[in-house]
């Protein structure tokens, strides 16, 4: 096996593991994103009448713990997200190029001019 067939598997399985983080990251956002909605569903805005406005969440325990706990695992999948997805274009993009060089390996040996001989040669 020539080495470039070896760094084509290993390209392989990075950007497997790499599109396996994605999936997994944007499930959790999911996930974060339903429990900070339910968390806020359990919370209703107080109205200040000194400031004629609303300035504070009343929550109850679900709401205390639901909304900062799914904001953190939002906040923290989405960077997740956008770090495995600019890996994932890295891997594929090195992929590409290694695919590319076995096709210049094996199509440019076909057919070429051997100056020694002054022929074409396979």
């Amino acid at each position: 096996m020539h080495w470039l067939e070896v760094d084509l598997e290993e390209a392989k399985e990075r950007s497997q593991r790499t599109r396996n983080a994605l999936i997994a990251t944007s499930a959790s956002f999911a996930l974060g994103a339903i429990l900070a909605g339910i968390g806020a569903s359990q919370c209703q805005q107080i109205y200040s009448s000194s400031t004629q406005n609303y300035d504070d969440l009343l929550c109850n325990n679900a709401g205390n713990v639901l909304l900062p706990l799914g904001g953190t695992i939002a906040g923290l999948s989405a960077i997740g997200m956008l770090t495995s997805g600019i890996m994932l274009g890295v891997s594929n993009k090195r992929k590409r190029e290694i695919q590319r060089d076995i096709r210049r390996r094996q199509y440019g040996r076909r057919l070429q001019w051997d100056i020694p001989k002054g022929a074409l040669v396979f």
